[in-house]
């Protein structure tokens, strides 16, 4: 009854991504670029602010330091312009990856685990859009009549890496605290995750988990309603953890590819 059941919900949770195919990519991408949107619209409301810290953290010029934050904003603003409208797709997703590296070598950020982890989970982010992009060329390409032959092997591994690369955004946000609830969200979480990084009952488990994010994350982050200087940091965890529930709906829209536990089980 209980396995019958999760099928059940699991052809839903697809027959629905199969409905929402128009939109729900969209909604995808949307997610995935709200933190560089984010980081994009701070550095034009700060800009002052922004081009301080670059010249006294630098130790350069206030031409260099304005450069600085103008290529960061100007960069990531068209990088999400293009992924949203779907064009140059690939060269979006290399520009905001450049900028990531950028931003790491101009601010010089402290070595701490939860700041690795999110460097690192944004690339993943940035190969699940680019897989996606892959598979929109692939369809578009192979038109009518005899299939196209594709080698996809490099689009299923981009796809295995940006989930591993998602499940480390994911750590990123898991509460350090160690209350019953805390405990219970928190190994449910996991759980699911690793569904999603092994490739196992994917769709449901990304779907599930991206659900379970998105209520928590307008619970505990309402930076609209904090003043003064921990505004900023809980804006940055909203749009940051935004960015997790898009790369789970991208998940939900690839499916589990080629590299997983669902494929080796068809082959058993």
């Amino acid at each position: 009854m209980w396995s019958l059941s999760i099928a059940q919900l699991e052809d839903r949770v697809h027959e629905m991504s199969r409905r929402c195919r128009p939109i729900l990519p969209h909604v995808a991408r949307l997610c995935l670029i709200a933190t560089y949107m984010e980081d994009a619209l701070r550095m034009w409301f700060q800009w002052a602010e922004q081009r301080d810290f670059v010249q006294v953290h630098l130790e350069c010029s206030q031409a260099f330091a304005v450069l600085i934050v103008f290529i960061n904003l100007v960069g990531q603003l068209v990088g999400c312009g293009f992924i949203l409208a779907r064009v140059w797709v690939n060269f979006a997703v290399t520009l905001l990856a450049g900028l990531i590296l950028l931003q790491v070598h101009v601010y010089a950020m402290p070595v701490q685990l939860k700041l690795i982890l999110r460097n690192f989970s944004l690339f993943g982010g940035l190969l699940l859009i680019h897989a996606e992009a892959k598979d929109l060329d692939r369809i578009y390409n192979a038109g009518a009549g005899v299939p196209l032959l594709v080698n996809r092997r490099p689009q299923y591994l981009m796809q295995l890496t940006g989930r591993i690369l998602l499940a480390l955004m994911y750590l990123s946000l898991l509460q350090l605290h160690f209350g019953p609830l805390e405990c219970i969200l928190n190994a449910f979480g996991l759980t699911l995750m690793a569904f999603v990084v092994v490739g196992y009952r994917t769709r449901l488990a990304a779907f599930l988990l991206a659900l379970i994010l998105t209520i928590w994350n307008l619970y505990t982050n309402c930076w609209w309603l904090v003043e003064g200087y921990k505004m900023d940091y809980v804006k940055y965890n909203c749009f940051h953890t935004f960015s997790v529930v898009g790369g789970l709906l991208m998940v939900v829209v690839l499916g589990p590819g080629h590299v997983s536990l669902e494929q080796y089980k068809k082959r058993w």
